[in-house]
């Protein structure tokens, strides 16, 4: 009973400093608004309860300015004490409209998934509640006002809690899912601008030229990019999802895979800019949302560890052709040249080692808030980490279009002009005259960058 005693007590004072709180702003003539939950039993905070709280707080404050609701920031109060989490901020506004600025508040309970949690108040400059006329009803049943089911006791605190506990777990889980898969396909758009923005790049379409394409330019690949966000959301909710043998998500990221293609041509008018990176980026926006929805926090070692178990055997299911004519252009290049024409295969059967050789850890280290301000700082920066990749790349676009003497001849030049323009400027005029293009290389520049924002920029 002491205990019980001594709970209530510590509620009692607690709500009384609220009052406190309210009191020195009437003596400003100040009108308020308040947020608090409605926890029954105690503790009334833990910290789930309090991350729910701080997600209201954040879904409250674009609803107040788009309904041109002003409030003073710089003098509001946040805390969480014994009668649990509180928020109280002075409301600048004629007290006049105070009971609309009530029904406006009523509506965001009403339309949040757990309003019937939240008790948004309104007091005018006198201390004096605002009140719409209108009963909450029950949190827990939903059929009587909460004030009724509390006065008859229909419900126990333990029922009403687990109930509680259960729906603000599942309100804070699909928070963190959106979030997760919203912030995973922004990084994947941002990624692919970034590569076709770096100019010039050797044969490839930049802003500055078409490279050693004749069919499509600048522009045809901001169509493109735009025509495939879309589907990045889905290749993201698909691994966050994703449950079962690794060996079964293959086939269903290309069905996604195949859909995105259908857009892009669409939005090309039939040019294939992004084939590659839809593949790419499949596999690898499933791999980190999958990850993303069991840990906390992105690991390289299991990213790599998740794309090998998809990929397993990838190579040896699709250009081992048991000497049948080869048809595709994979194929062609895997039957001349074996394992060093397998390419993008090969790349994620081994779960990106060009990526991993020395592109991802110098972006890491060189790509960050400040060089990001200077545009010059930038381009060198994307074009060291492109060339990386293109020193240890078999770039099956360059062999299917010329041979692996010619290969070896542009690692061995991109290798020369990782620290020497001149030596750049002699790879892209290499790349022109033997009409190569290594678009392997800049779809595999496209996932550095993607797993780049995704280990440094805040999930």
């Amino acid at each position: 009973m002491n205990n019980k005693n001594e709970i209530l007590n510590d509620v009692l004072n607690s709500r009384e400093m609220r009052a406190s709180l309210r009191s020195n702003f009437v003596e400003n003539n100040l009108c308020t608004l308040s947020v608090s939950l409605n926890i029954p039993g105690y503790p009334k905070s833990n910290p789930e309860i309090n991350s729910f709280f701080k997600e209201v707080l954040k879904e409250l404050n674009p609803f107040l300015v788009a309904n041109r609701i002003t409030v003073k920031h710089e003098d509001e109060v946040v805390i969480t004490d014994n009668a649990g989490d509180f928020f109280i901020v002075p409301l600048i506004c004629d007290p006049h409209t105070l009971t609309a600025i009530k029904e406006l508040t009523e509506t965001f309970e009403f339309n949040h998934s757990v309003g019937r949690l939240i008790d948004i108040d309104i007091f005018n400059n006198q201390g004096l509640p605002v009140s719409s006329g209108k009963k909450k009803p029950c949190y827990f049943c939903g059929e009587f006002s909460a004030v009724s089911c509390m006065r008859n006791k229909r419900h126990s605190y333990e029922e009403i809690r687990t109930k509680l506990f259960n729906e603000v777990n599942k309100f804070l889980k699909n928070k963190k899912e959106k979030s997760v898969i919203n912030k995973l396909t922004s990084f994947a758009t941002k990624a692919i601008l970034y590569e076709i923005s770096l100019s010039p790049k050797p044969g490839l379409v930049s802003f500055s030229d078409t490279g050693s394409h004749t069919d499509m330019n600048f522009f045809t690949f901001l169509n493109s990019s735009a025509s495939l966000t879309p589907f990045f959301t889905e290749f993201c909710n698909l691994g966050y999802h994703f449950s079962g043998d690794y060996k079964n998500a293959l086939p269903q990221i290309r069905e996604i895979g195949l859909r995105a293609e259908t857009a892009m041509f669409s939005a090309t008018k039939g040019v294939n800019t992004h084939k590659g990176i839809v593949f790419l980026f499949g596999l690898s926006l499933f791999s980190i949302a999958k990850l993303l929805s069991e840990k906390d926090s992105y690991n390289d070692n299991e990213f790599r560890k998740i794309i090998k178990k998809i990929c397993k055997g990838i190579v040896a299911n699709e250009l081992v052709n048991d000497g049948k004519q080869a048809t595709t252009h994979g194929e062609k290049v895997y039957q001349k040249y074996g394992l060093k024409g397998a390419g993008v295969r090969q790349e994620v059967e081994d779960a990106f080692p060009s990526v991993f050789h020395q592109s991802l850890s110098f972006f890491n280290k060189n790509l960050n808030s400040i060089s990001i301000n200077n545009e010059y700082s930038v381009q060198q920066i994307l074009q060291k980490g492109m060339l990386y990749i293109m020193t240890v790349n078999n770039d099956s676009n360059i062999l299917y279009r010329s041979n692996l003497e010619t290969l070896k001849e542009f690692q061995i030049l991109a290798q020369k002009a990782i620290d020497n323009n001149d030596a750049y400027t002699e790879l892209c005029k290499f790349c022109l005259t033997n009409n190569i293009s290594p678009g392997g290389s800049a779809d595999l520049l496209s996932v550095a960058l993607l797993l780049h924002f995704v280990k440094t920029e805040q999930l």
